[in-house]
């Protein structure tokens, strides 16, 4: 069993179901059942929108190989979403942690390899999605997400040089603390730094606002992620009241000099600040 969520007085279950795997809606009269992932050996997260049709968005990997890392929106009278497939502009070897519901969003928090820099490097990362996504035309992003965007996590001790807490491994749920939405988590040291861990809060206010900043692309999956200049970037901004087809900032089509590069949001340095627990 992978995922357990309670849902108007019944429950939501996913499993693997020995290689052929399958979630069920467990309620009085309803029996349902939908697809999931095959293998135990990978975390996954879940969350179900608090609407009375709630849409099901899972962040797993689909395929035999574990190869296939997705953010998928099924159930509920939505389209059946998913990220493009096999492309390491969107996810490279992600780890799935959390996700969490907040506003007209989904909010995914995970690690993966990044491709910022001039070397590899593990860091910690958070997706969103519009909840209303209706997904591209038949030219542009079929079937696919055209409000994903991402951020890296920065939990760190600041100085001169900066000390990075990059392995992302547990988040809390949305709280409410000192009149602010927050969510709190938990960071490591790779194992080949010194040890260390820390907490680190960040307010989703501040977390949706780094959203509406600068942006980098990827114009190859060789490359590292480079700024996009400010004349390229579409206005007005795409939001989730956005109609479709009109922009799409995950995919460059829209705008040529994209080169049809995934847009990763650069923010501060591409960071979401944590802050300090407050006391």
């Amino acid at each position: 069993m992978k995922v357990l969520l309670s849902r108007q007085g019944g429950l939501f279950v996913c499993g693997t179901n020995a290689f052929n795997p399958l979630c069920a809606n467990y309620t009085v009269s309803i029996y349902r059942t939908h697809t999931h992932t095959y293998t135990i050996s990978l975390t996954q997260t879940a969350v179900i929108t608090a609407s009375r049709k709630g849409n099901l968005f899972t962040a797993t990997v689909t395929d035999f190989l574990a190869i296939d890392a997705v953010i998928y929106r099924s159930l509920g009278d939505s389209p059946a979403l998913r990220t493009v497939k096999h492309d390491s502009k969107w996810f490279r070897e992600p780890y799935f942690v959390s996700s969490v519901e907040w506003g007209p969003h989904i909010y995914f928090f995970f690690r993966e390899m990044a491709m910022e820099f001039n070397y590899l490097e593990k860091v910690s990362r958070v997706a969103r999605v519009c909840k209303g996504d209706l997904g591209g035309s038949q030219r542009v992003l079929e079937k696919q997400w055209t409000s994903f965007l991402k951020a890296r996590l920065n939990c760190s001790v600041p100085g001169d040089s900066h000390f990075y807490f990059n392995l992302l491994h547990s988040t809390s749920p949305v709280i409410r603390m000192h009149g602010r939405d927050i969510i709190l988590g938990v960071f490591s040291t790779p194992a080949n730094s010194i040890p260390g861990s820390a907490v680190c809060a960040f307010d989703m206010e501040q977390l949706a606002g780094v959203f509406d900043g600068r942006f980098k692309e990827q114009k190859s999956p060789e490359s590292i992620w480079t700024p996009v200049p400010d004349e390229l970037i579409p206005k007005p901004r795409y939001t989730c009241a956005t109609v479709r087809g009109i922009l799409c900032l995950s995919k460059g089509d829209p705008v040529p000099q994209y080169g049809g590069a995934c847009a990763s949001v650069r923010g501060s340095l591409c960071l979401s600040k944590g802050e300090p627990v407050p006391q």
